[in-house]
């Protein structure tokens, strides 16, 4: 089988889609009876090559740097345990999972051919799938997230617990493997027209159209086409939410609380998007035009992996600009400062209401007069609903906390 873009003698990008590109420029060469031109393609491939190889690895060691401290600081500080930050420690290990696999990529390139044998192609080739499913997936349930937390609160408190993100995050992952199944059952290893092992996919020829254009088709949905729409549509309503609700029926602290955020994650999906675009442009002029491959086409596809690379690594410095609590956490888990200290100088975020008596002592004011008003406008929405006609009653939280709340929204 003939792959979309073939192989090019030192650009051995191993990608998810089988664009692989070590034969290419050999072609290219042998049909060029001009020598100058000759040597100018072939160190344009070679500062191609080296300007890759210096680019992954800067990714690689900062991004895994960093994706490793979001997941120290959530873990080990339990004011950064919410509802929120558990999605973003999904996140992190899907990041750091994937930036393993980028020395595999470097060595290759190097190298121009796959020298880790057969099961390791495959193990690639898991990796780079969970870079472009379980993060999308995701993000696309942090949205869902904060659509309910911030357009139906009170109805969603019983849901958004930590337990819930948990079972919600294990099934992120289930629904993750069985979409790469086709990337685990149809990589291999291949010997190209040197005698060397190429990493790629090889799928089935008989199905009337290229295998790598129902490959590209079927990762585009599953990992851009489905997801980003659905995204778009939870923070269009949060937006709106957000702009007409009045002031009076949250305090200032907890508006405050509840737009930082939102706007966190807002921008962790938006350079996702903004990260993956060009890359699934080039991909879908690939499969709806078949340009021929050219150096600038391919310096394009360079540019645009490289930028879904980069992805993975920009996160944790979204989270440190954007978040107080990552900013505090981050500097205090450099000064080794006691969990007890870290936890006493982090904000309270809007994410989970607190259940049981030590967690209710351990509230801020805000957040037990806030309780205190959820609670007051339930009986009251109540009592309307069951048309009682007479005062309307309303029901202090008593000693059992914020179980009260829940059990009264329930």
């Amino acid at each position: 089988m003939e792959p979309l873009f073939n192989e090019t003698v030192h650009v051995t990008e191993q990608s998810l889609f089988g664009e692989n590109f070590n034969d290419t420029y050999a072609d290219m060469n042998n049909s060029l009876s001009n020598a100058t031109e000759h040597s100018i393609r072939r160190v344009f491939m070679e500062i191609v090559n080296i300007t890759v190889m210096i680019s992954n690895s800067l990714i690689c060691i900062t991004g895994l740097f960093g994706n490793c401290l979001v997941i120290y600081v959530v873990t080990m500080f339990s004011k950064m345990k919410t509802v929120t930050n558990t999605y973003i420690l999904n996140l992190a290990i899907a990041d750091v999972l994937f930036l393993v696999s980028i020395p595999l990529l470097i060595v290759t390139i190097k190298n121009g051919f796959w020298m880790f044998g057969f099961f390791m192609c495959k193990f690639y080739y898991l990796l780079v799938s969970i870079n472009s499913f379980t993060g999308v997936f995701t993000l696309t349930v942090m949205s869902a997230d904060r659509y309910f937390a911030v357009c139906h609160p009170i109805k969603s408190m019983s849901l958004r617990t930590p337990k819930v993100a948990f079972i919600i995050t294990v099934c992120i992952w289930l629904i993750s493997i069985l979409i790469m199944l086709p990337a685990l059952m149809y990589s291999t290893t291949v010997r190209n027209s040197k005698n060397k092992d190429s990493c790629m996919m090889v799928m089935p020829d008989h199905l009337g159209i290229s295998p790598d254009k129902i490959f590209i088709w079927y990762n585009f949905i599953f990992s851009y086409a489905v997801p980003v729409p659905l995204i778009s549509v939870f923070y269009i309503s949060v937006v709106h939410k957000l702009r007409t609700t009045g002031p009076a029926k949250k305090s200032s602290e907890k508006k405050k609380s509840q737009k930082r955020v939102t706007r966190l994650v807002l921008t962790v999906i938006g350079v996702y998007i903004i990260c993956w675009l060009p890359y699934w442009a080039f991909q879908l002029d690939i499969v709806v035009f078949t340009p021929p491959l050219t150096e600038g086409r391919i310096l394009m596809f360079q540019t645009f992996n490289i930028l879904t690379y980069a992805n993975s690594m920009l996160n944790p410095l979204l989270y440190n600009f954007l978040s107080d609590n990552f900013r505090k956490s981050f500097t205090k888990a450099f000064k080794c400062t006691s969990r007890f200290e870290v936890n006493r100088s982090l904000r309270a975020e809007n994410s989970i209401y607190p259940k049981g008596r030590e967690a209710y002592s351990q509230t801020t004011v805000i957040e037990k007069q806030e309780l205190q008003t959820i609670n007051h406008c339930a009986t009251e929405n109540k009592v309307q609903e069951d048309f009682v006609n007479g005062e309307t009653q309303t029901e202090d939280i008593d000693a059992d906390g914020p179980e009260a709340v829940v059990t009264e929204l329930e």
